[in-house]
């Protein structure tokens, strides 16, 4: 790798964070600010609008901050492969903590004005229980659960094909690629070290397909005030959704099979299929960020539940309830979902990954 390269990966990188988190709110919809439950009428309020504009500020600050190392790294430390981690990294360590900082303060904000208006909080609309959408529901989730087992089938069965493969592997094996396709990365034959790697992107595979499964389960909103256009609403996001995560699905897994049948091979991985699918992926999350925006989950027209209440999140981010059996809620602050860390499968999903990969590096 070279200045300009390193150049060309990492500015980018950066500059696609910062501007991502900066429309964050705007992304988060109409019922929470800053990870609060809020009157939307109040999002625009001075008091409310200072702290808006506090984040923001803050945020380009730590970005310039961040560019300025980035660039120090490249061209006079020559450190490549750091400044590819380090910025961006600490980069997104200063963003989760002025989050926190403008989280409290918004929270705090709401506390002060609770007792002197009426309106501040979120309306506590009744629960809609509506069989025919719940059955609907049911069929979509379970057409896509079927769906999305079949990439990730096919990543285990390569998996063991890759296995088979291990006596005919040279003693040096690639674990790395750059974006050329070619192998820069190596090291000594093991069985646990192919093992590690094969069982990561397994792993990760098997976290790919829960992730889109409970995130298609999760909670509904409908709307009291338009029941019936609701309703269409929420099952025509749940089909948008299932279809942009099956997309997202295969092209990842595809991805993980050419990294799998590189290292069975000792070889280089497809720069084609590399870069068509990384092109793809990032469409995908797009256009999956673009419906969950305008899906009706977000509106402040929507029924009002459980994880709407403020007790219930640590600082808006990490959901937090036993009672609910949801693993999956939809983020307060920010697009997706989130894990409920409530109860014990919630907890075991979270440490999952950190897991994987932790048994990939100790075995390399």
């Amino acid at each position: 790798m070279n200045d300009t390269l390193a150049l060309i990966i990492n500015l980018p990188i950066l500059a696609l964070v910062y501007v991502l988190t900066y429309f964050t709110q705007a992304l988060s919809g109409k019922r929470q600010f800053y990870g609060v439950s809020l009157n939307s009428y109040y999002f625009t309020k001075d008091e409310f609008k200072r702290l808006d504009k506090r984040f923001k500020g803050l945020l380009t600050l730590g970005f310039i901050a961040s560019v300025l190392l980035c660039l120090f790294m490249i061209y006079v430390l020559k450190n490549y492969v750091g400044s590819s981690i380090i910025p961006i990294l600490g980069f997104a360590i200063y963003e989760f903590v002025i989050y926190i900082d403008v989280y409290n303060k918004v929270k705090t904000l709401k506390g002060r004005l609770v007792s002197t208006v009426d309106d501040i909080e979120l309306e506590k609309t009744n629960i809609i229980l509506d069989t025919d959408f719940l059955n609907k529901k049911n069929r979509i989730i379970k057409k896509y659960s079927i769906l999305y087992t079949i990439p990730m089938i096919i990543v285990f069965i390569v998996g063991i094909y890759a296995l088979t493969k291990y006596n005919s592997m040279p003693d040096i094996i690639p674990i790395h690629w750059g974006f050329n396709g070619k192998a820069d990365g190596f090291t000594e034959k093991s069985f646990m070290g192919v093992f590690g790697m094969i069982s990561m992107q397994v792993g990760i595979s098997i976290i790919i397909y829960i992730s889109a499964v409970y995130s298609l389960k999760s909670r509904a909103k409908l709307s009291s005030k338009d029941f019936e256009n609701s309703k269409k609403a929420n099952l025509r996001f749940l089909n948008q959704s299932g279809i942009a995560f099956f997309i997202l699905n295969a092209l990842t897994q595809i991805l993980f099979i050419n990294m799998i049948i590189a290292i069975a091979h000792s070889g280089d991985i497809n720069q084609a299929i590399m870069i068509v699918c990384t092109i793809l992926i990032i469409l995908s999350s797009i256009y999956l960020t673009y419906i969950y925006y305008k899906s009706p989950i977000k509106s402040k027209d929507a029924v009002y539940s459980i994880d709407d209440e403020d007790d219930l999140w640590i600082w808006g981010t990490f959901y937090n309830n036993p009672n609910d059996p949801s693993l999956f809620v939809n983020k307060r602050f920010g697009v997706g979902w989130t894990i409920n860390i409530g109860h014990l499968k919630g907890k075991l999903f979270f440490i999952l990954p950190f897991v994987i990969i932790l048994i990939a590096l100790l075995s390399v």
